[in-house]
């Protein structure tokens, strides 16, 4: 019959920011013979990583992919870390420069060499140092010390805003149970996610994510979840409209920059937006992309973020 080759999963919800125990996994994948993959797109900048080195080898990871723009290197190259076994009978997914030892009419012969086999083409050579030394200044830090400062971090914020009324915070709030790292996402009850956010911005000047996240069945599956419990005796079919209807969240996430004093500053935000939730909906309107305008201010990012200024500017000194 059919077997299962690997088990990937994520290392940390960039929804939720929950934690998942990759190592019980990693134990349970390889007692049915399946190697491993862990999405660390979410983890990496906010926890320590060993994918090596455990005293029971059936707990390791066997191949570990991150995104360089989650870990303070925007516009850098995405990682795998894995042994070169597991790669080295695998037809690479790119081909161009650097990735043959030679080329004929019909055919060409894969190199041997690794990361080369695997980076066809011009590399992106900045991003490549930007991530280097965006990692070299966590591991600088010490991983460890970073977790430990911003499980301290989301701990409180779980705290503050779950005292909120109307504040829906998704996921389990146990944090002694289900560990949270990097972010968290919540709804304010009565507006769009997406009205929330343009309110945060424009008014408190607090930057956060909304919308799906990339997880559009995790989001559907959380909201149903909640929209089941505030209204009892719909079907399953009038959850899942009324879900779709209010699909989407807002994520607040958190770094190594961040201080309590950050967190207080968004619940206070949160609280006015409650206390007066139709005085700024009633400065809003909603455009056909299901964003919202407010109807006076207008940020004019192409002034405030000119190159070219920026360039005359360097210039001229």
């Amino acid at each position: 019959g059919k077997r299962v080759n690997y088990v990937a999963v994520t290392g940390v919800s960039n929804v939720t920011g929950i934690v998942n125990p990759i190592h019980d996994i990693a134990e349970m994948a390889h007692e049915y013979g399946a190697l491993i993959l862990v999405d660390a797109a979410q983890m990496a900048a906010h926890l320590p990583i060993r994918m090596s080195g455990q005293e029971n080898p059936m707990r390791e990871i066997d191949l570990l992919a991150m995104s360089g723009h989650k870990i303070y290197a925007p516009s850098s190259p995405g990682v795998v870390i894995t042994k070169k076994e597991l790669f080295s009978d695998v037809e690479p997914d790119e081909v161009g420069g650097g990735m043959v030892d030679d080329v004929y009419t019909e055919d060409y012969l894969y190199t041997g060499n690794f990361p080369d086999r695997e980076e066809a083409g011009t590399p992106n050579i900045v991003g490549a140092i930007a991530l280097a030394t965006s990692l070299y200044t966590l591991q600088s830090i010490g991983m460890d010390e970073i977790s430990e400062h911003e499980t301290e971090i989301i701990n409180y914020a779980i705290d503050r805003l779950s005292k909120i009324d109307d504040v829906v915070i998704y996921g389990h709030h146990d944090t002694e149970k289900y560990r949270r790292a990097g972010a968290i996402s919540i709804n304010i009850r009565g507006l769009h996610h997406s009205l929330t956010a343009a309110i945060l911005n424009d008014y408190f000047n607090i930057a956060v994510r909304n919308a799906c996240f990339c997880a559009h069945p995790y989001v559907r599956e959380m909201i149903s979840e909640d929209l089941g419990e505030q209204m009892e005796g719909l079907t399953n079919e009038e959850l899942e409209a009324l879900a779709e209807l209010h699909r989407g969240m807002v994520r607040c996430s958190f770094g190594i920059y961040n201080t309590s004093r950050d967190i207080d500053i968004l619940a206070d935000a949160l609280e006015e937006i409650v206390r007066n939730k139709h005085h700024y909906m009633a400065k809003y309107r909603e455009n056909r992309c299901g964003e919202y305008i407010h109807e006076s201010f207008e940020f004019n990012s192409t002034a405030i973020f000119s190159t070219t200024d920026a360039v005359d500017h360097w210039l001229q000194y």
